[in-house]
């Protein structure tokens, strides 16, 4: 018999339930500052980019016959200006392809792909490593399970707190973006532009962005319950972060939009198949909300739909996986 076991038969009967309130209590107080501090910053980041970027009139008409006007005042000819520009490397191609990109899409991507889950998945790391394998590691376990507090309650809770306080961190950075937008929306008819708030977009770019972030919550957590030294439950949970955030960046310069405008690489694109965070289907979301809104040009796209129920169901799996390794292994106690 070894030592958890002991330690199992000789303390006092267990209470029912599955969830240890005093668990949950002691895992708030050691990381309400963190989780403050971290939401704060992402709620900031998304006020910031929604009011100074997003207030402004991004797409601007171009007037021909001002333009028109011009040629003719200045003794130019269009094929002189055709000229300049290819010689200047904007083809006819290229300005129509320019003509046509949508900004809009291309900050979304930057939002809530990479700017807006920087922080979250800081805490996600963090939280997880300090739930369960920092306390095997540290030897805290032992007195843990000294108490009437099962192995199945100190996972349950644990688990419990994390996805809990990663779920009030998204519902603050949702409501910021939708009172952000609300004022950049304003903003703009100010300067005589339109509101083009859109709702479900938002709410559901937050969901998407919320599923990434449980998937990489639920292979930390995993992780975390499934080792017993800190440096490897880091370097699985924590590398897996890291390798999905960089790999976007990088699968960022294979965007269809950086590509057609010149600045990309369409080779680029295969990092995108690396990381999660391409399941945040922004372009799906975008044509699933203005179609639901109305918008004759949007087409119907359910795609965000399956790839969110991915991102739940790889964080569940870690989740499940790491629980039961940690009610079925020897602790060091």
């Amino acid at each position: 018999m070894n030592n958890a076991q002991v330690l199992e038969t000789a303390r006092p009967q267990k209470k029912s339930g599955i969830l240890s309130i005093p668990l949950l209590k002691q895992s708030i107080q050691a990381n309400w500052l963190l989780w403050v501090l971290l939401t704060a910053g992402s709620c900031i980041i998304f006020f910031v980019i929604n009011v100074v970027v997003c207030s402004k009139n991004i797409f601007t008409n171009v007037d021909m016959n001002s333009v028109s006007t011009y040629v003719n005042e200045e003794g130019l000819s269009w094929l002189q200006i055709l000229g300049m520009l290819e010689q200047m490397g904007f083809s006819l191609s290229r300005i129509e392809v320019m003509s046509r990109i949508d900004l809009n899409s291309i900050i979304s991507d930057l939002v809530y792909k990479i700017v807006g889950v920087l922080l979250p998945m800081i805490y996600v790391m963090v939280v997880s490593n300090g739930l369960i394998v920092n306390q095997v590691n540290s030897g805290s376990m032992a007195y843990v399970l000294s108490t009437p507090t099962s192995r199945r309650k100190v996972v349950f809770t644990s688990f419990v707190f994390l996805l809990g306080s990663l779920l009030l961190m998204y519902l603050s950075i949702t409501g910021t973006a939708l009172l952000s937008e609300f004022i950049a929306g304003l903003m703009r008819e100010a300067r005589g532009g339109t509101r083009n708030m859109n709702v479900l977009r938002t709410v559901l770019l937050c969901y998407s962005s919320f599923a990434a972030l449980f998937a990489l919550g639920g292979i930390c957590f995993g992780a975390s319950a499934f080792f017993n030294k800190s440096k490897n439950a880091v370097a699985v949970g924590g590398g897996v972060c890291v390798l999905c955030f960089l790999c976007c960046i990088l699968g960022l310069f294979g965007n269809k939009v950086f590509v057609s405008v010149g600045i990309g690489v369409e080779a680029m694109n295969v990092f995108n198949y690396a990381s999660l965070f391409t399941l945040i289907d922004t372009e799906s979301v975008k044509e699933f909300a203005y179609t639901v809104y109305g918008n004759p040009d949007a087409v119907m796209s359910f795609s965000w739909i399956w790839e969110t129920a991915i991102l739940l169901g790889i964080g569940a799996a870690g989740s499940i996986v790491g629980s039961w390794r940690f009610l079925k292994k020897d602790l060091p106690l």
